[in-house]
């Protein structure tokens, strides 16, 4: 039995929610990074750099989630 394709509208969902998630994670691993720096092993310039890279990460993934309709056009 082959499995049909989600429709377009769901894919978007998914996407969306991937996008969100990403966001989320990598806002946390910043945080995480940043404040248990010690602990890590990391010092502290490069525990900034770190978290610095995915809190933009982050950042980023939020402002793809903001303007979805505009880059991703809907085909029908």
């Amino acid at each position: 039995m082959a499995e049909r394709e989600p429709p377009q509208s769901e894919r978007g969902r998914l996407a969306k929610l991937a996008f969100g998630v990403m966001a989320l994670l990598s806002l946390l691993a910043g945080a995480v990074i940043f404040y248990l720096a010690d602990q890590l092993g990391f010092d502290e310039q490069t525990a900034r750099i770190v978290a610095l890279t995915f809190l933009v990460a982050g950042f980023a993934d939020y402002l793809i989630l903001h303007f979805w309709d505009r880059l991703i056009k809907p085909r029908l």
